[in-house]
């Protein structure tokens, strides 16, 4: 369990703000890749554009 928090405190990945860039322009929305701040955070808005992408 102490592992999930450390976790959640790190920075992302440059492979997941590489996602966040592309999946935010496909979807035409601000860069999210600006804004997180945590790999679990990054995880969640990687999954919401991806869900927007195809419900488009």
């Amino acid at each position: 369990m102490h592992y999930d928090k450390v976790r959640a405190m790190e920075k992302p990945t440059q492979e997941q703000l590489a996602e966040l860039r592309k999946l935010s322009r496909e979807a035409r929305v601000p860069d999210e890749s600006e804004i997180v701040t945590s790999r679990d955070e990054a995880e969640r808005r990687i999954r919401d554009l991806k869900d927007k992408r195809w419900m488009e």
